[in-house]
């Protein structure tokens, strides 16, 4: 409350300031004790022998409204200084809330401040050790250039030095190699006459032996185109022979729909397994009559297994094509 009254001299002045003005008018304003007291009455009694009952009456009536009238303006006076408490009451409220929000204004600006205070040091910190950190970069970014030109200068005169000692060899090679360019070419002369010696006695066994490959080479295509004959004769025979073994065996299983006129044929197209079993089977060309294709697609289910060769000669019989005609004898 100290630091508030520091901080805000004039409210707090004012408020004492009311706080006494309501005090005094508490104390002097009003007697809250005391009944309140009947006004002397003005009225000047004249003696009379005769009463006149009416004006008496309306005297009475005169003093009544007087009363009332008095009284009137003591509780008009009382509600108007009731009101002006509650309006200094509801000031002082105010002035209490305005003082309490003054307060958390203040509190609310001295933590910005302390924020900004600590960001501030906060960011010289960091200015401060960035700069640090710029000096040392540069400081090491010196001595490695430093040590780079060291090294380059280095480089350089033992390159010189290299180069002296290269050219040196070089003659010396140079030398060399034309002595042996003479030996080599001596020695190249006589290669190639041998050379050509071998290669000529190569070339004349070379042609009698691709003269030798050749003739075999043409007898054993002769024998294979001979046996490869044999071979595809030998298994359209069979072929031939399992599928009229077939269709003879789907034949005997067809059983002949109701109405089903002679002459009709289908083709039907089988899948087979290894041993003769059926897959799958459909009619790839139909009869015209739907009836006569659908019994011998079950003519061929009831045959299972159908006859099929082992070996090679089976995989032209996993998927076959065959003409359905139970009138062919």
């Amino acid at each position: 409350m100290l630091q508030i009254l520091k901080r805000n001299p004039l409210a707090a002045a004012i408020a004492v300031l009311m706080h006494l003005v309501i005090i005094l008018l508490l104390v002097f304003g009003v007697d809250w004790l005391n009944p309140p007291e009947q006004p002397k009455s003005t009225i000047q009694v004249v003696q009379a022998r005769v009463i006149d009952e009416a004006k008496v009456r309306e005297q009475v009536q005169r003093l009544k409204e007087d009363d009332a009238r008095q009284a009137e303006a003591k509780r008009t006076t009382r509600e108007k200084e009731e009101q002006r408490l509650a309006e200094l009451k509801r000031k002082q409220t105010q002035e209490r809330q305005r003082l309490a929000e003054l307060e958390k204004q203040r509190q609310v600006e001295d933590r910005k401040r302390e924020e900004a205070k600590k960001q501030r040091l906060e960011e010289e910190r960091r200015k401060k050790t960035a700069e640090q950190q710029r000096l040392q970069a540069e400081k090491a970014q010196k001595a490695a250039e430093a040590k780079q030109q060291a090294e380059e200068q280095a480089r350089k005169e033992a390159e010189t030095k290299r180069i002296a000692e290269q050219k040196k060899r070089e003659e010396a090679a140079a030398k060399k190699a034309a002595e042996a360019k003479k030996r080599k070419a001596e020695a190249e002369k006589r290669r190639k006459a041998e050379e050509a010696r071998l290669k000529a006695e190569a070339e004349k066994k070379r042609k009698a032996e691709e003269a030798k490959r050749q003739a075999e080479a043409a007898q054993k295509a002769r024998e294979a185109e001979l046996l490869a004959a044999m071979e595809a004769e030998h298994n359209a025979r069979e072929r031939d022979r399992y599928i009229i073994q077939i269709s003879q065996k789907v034949v005997r299983s067809w059983l002949r729909p109701a109405g089903i006129s002679d002459g009709l044929k289908c083709t039907l197209r089988v899948r087979l397994a290894p041993g003769g079993s059926v897959l799958a089977v459909s009619v790839i060309k139909g009869s015209g009559n739907g009836a006569f294709d659908r019994s011998a697609e079950a003519a061929v289910l009831k045959a299972d297994p159908l006859p099929v060769p082992g070996g090679t000669l089976f995989e032209q019989f996993r998927d076959i094509n065959f003409e359905f005609d139970p009138n062919k004898k």
